[in-house]
């Protein structure tokens, strides 16, 4: 196991344990600021997996909307894919 590896693990073991940093370093036997790196390092993956989200549409839906991160927003029709698609291709 890799030392990335490790620390995933212990982070993912302390966000379960309830535990507090200071505590679960102790335990552990880690050093709390090396710790607290690994636990931003790990939430930041974790928020850039993907730059896309899940969109479902109930079987009413007239309209998509696609929200830029500017805050710029569109509504499609939903039956209208291939502007749909251009408009995500654009960002």
């Amino acid at each position: 196991m890799t030392h990335q590896e490790k620390m995933l693990h212990l982070v993912e073991a302390y966000e379960q344990s309830g535990q507090s940093q200071r505590a679960f370093c102790q335990e552990q036997g880690l050093k709390v600021s090396q710790f607290i790196y690994w636990i931003h390092k790990v939430r930041k993956e974790k928020q850039q997996v993907s730059g896309f989200m899940q969109l479902s549409a109930g079987p009413a839906a007239a309209h998509l909307e696609v929200i830029y991160p500017n805050g710029v927003k569109i509504k499609v029709p939903s039956g209208d894919l291939n502007t749909l698609s251009r408009l995500i291709r654009l960002y």
